[in-house]
């Protein structure tokens, strides 16, 4: 039955009918973080972090440096229709331990990995 479970995840995600978070340019990292939108911090051109609030319902400020010299870091992609990506994936290893990407501004769930079977001999 695992296999259902997984179509079921997948179809979830195919037609998951949130709007993608809206882009907003900031020079300072905003006071107050809304849900709806992710933040680029710095200049338009080459901003130094993004800021969200963490789509797993626990309400915290999640920021990624944007920095290239920076480790870790993460590169942010703009799109034709005004939506951004974020990668690699973002995984929280404080609080909630949420595993995600941002394609096209949309939250995008990693799904664990199967344990592999061990083949018979």
């Amino acid at each position: 039955m695992r296999w259902l479970d997984r179509l079921t995840e997948w179809f979830k995600l195919a037609v998951d009918p949130r709007r993608a978070l809206e882009v907003e340019f900031v020079e300072d990292a905003p006071d107050v973080v809304e849900e709806t939108k992710l933040y680029l911090v710095g200049q338009r051109a080459a901003p130094w972090s993004a800021m969200f609030v963490c789509p797993c319902g626990c309400k915290a400020t999640v920021a990624l440096s944007l920095i290239p010299d920076d480790q870790p870091r993460w590169r942010a992609r703009y799109h034709a229709d005004g939506t951004l990506s974020l990668s690699p994936s973002i995984w929280r290893t404080r609080g909630c331990h949420s595993h995600f990407f941002i394609r096209h501004g949309k939250v995008v769930w990693a799904l664990a990995e199967r344990p592999r079977r061990r083949r018979r001999r």
